[in-house]
């Protein structure tokens, strides 16, 4: 939703704007393309390392230091790594969270139950906080639970972490094809994708603690808008969706999408990860 997004947060030359999940550089490249100057932030160190060489092999003639900055970190910290950078009134911000197509594609990153092989690593930064691998081992089947049942909203969350725990009896679950063989003994094949889709996702929110980030850093992007800045999110699950919704109320800014945006057909079309988004935007008071 990139037209929606620049559109949306009404860029114009010479105001500045944050990208919190600049991950490759398409939302960040393009508000610098309308004229706006750029801070982008990712905790991803490959995706911050892909956003640089975007941004230079695309904007050349971009002032680095003064017209845009990529710089490592959780949009947690958005309030203090603003203020870092220069950036400590904004014209506009974006979160566009989830995981992307990179982190999906690459093995070795654990993100997507594709890659058999692949070690369960599921961190956003694999230099910070433990593992899904680790995770798995050490909660109780009632932790486990729960971060199925609340994070993924999995019906079959119970007999998945009584499964979980009976594995890892018998070996440590440290792939993402014994973490889907564990699956596959308790979900019906039917029921198999959605339920796959569910549980990486509710064991990656976890492992990051995603929420709580998006909480913290919602209010942070809030306090460096000017009067009049725009806030922009997309979210890719009725978790991210309520908390946003919740905090536009909360924050009491004027919510210009009472029904979200959503891609259009094409755009589904040609990148099928776009079909759950959900794009909101609101304005600081």
């Amino acid at each position: 939703m990139l037209s929606e997004v620049v559109e949306g947060l009404e860029v114009t030359p010479g105001k500045r704007y944050i990208d919190a999940t600049v991950g490759g550089g398409g939302h960040g490249i393009e508000i610098l393309n309308r004229g706006g100057k750029l801070l982008g932030i990712d905790a991803d160190p490959d995706a911050i390392k892909y956003a640089i060489e975007n941004a230079k092999c695309q904007m050349p003639n971009a002032k680095w230091g003064e017209d845009v900055k990529i710089v490592q970190g959780n949009f947690r910290d958005i309030e203090r790594i603003a203020n870092e950078n220069g950036f400590s009134k904004v014209d506009g911000v974006l979160f566009d969270l989830g995981v992307s197509s990179h982190q999906l594609d690459i093995p070795e990153r654990g993100f997507s139950y594709r890659f058999a092989d692949a070690l369960l690593d599921l961190r956003m930064n694999q230099s910070e906080g433990e593992s899904a691998a680790t995770l798995l081992q050490r909660n109780s089947r009632e932790e486990l639970y729960e971060i199925l049942a609340t994070f993924g909203e999995e019906e079959l969350a119970r007999p998945i972490a009584h499964a979980l725990v009976g594995a890892r009896r018998v070996k440590p679950i440290e792939t993402t094809g014994a973490l889907t063989a564990v699956i596959d003994s308790v979900v019906p094949k039917a029921q198999r994708e959605k339920t796959l889709s569910r549980v990486f996702q509710a064991i990656r929110i976890a492992v990051n603690d995603e929420l709580t980030a998006l909480r913290v850093g919602l209010t942070g992007a809030a306090n460096v808008l000017t009067p009049g800045g725009r806030l922009a999110v997309i979210s890719f699950h009725s978790l991210e969706d309520r908390i946003v919704k919740g905090f536009f109320r909360e924050r009491k800014m004027k919510n210009m999408t009472k029904k979200p945006i959503r891609p259009t057909e094409n755009e589904i079309r040609t990148n099928k990860r776009a079909g759950s988004a959900k794009l909101r935007i609101a304005v600081n008071l």
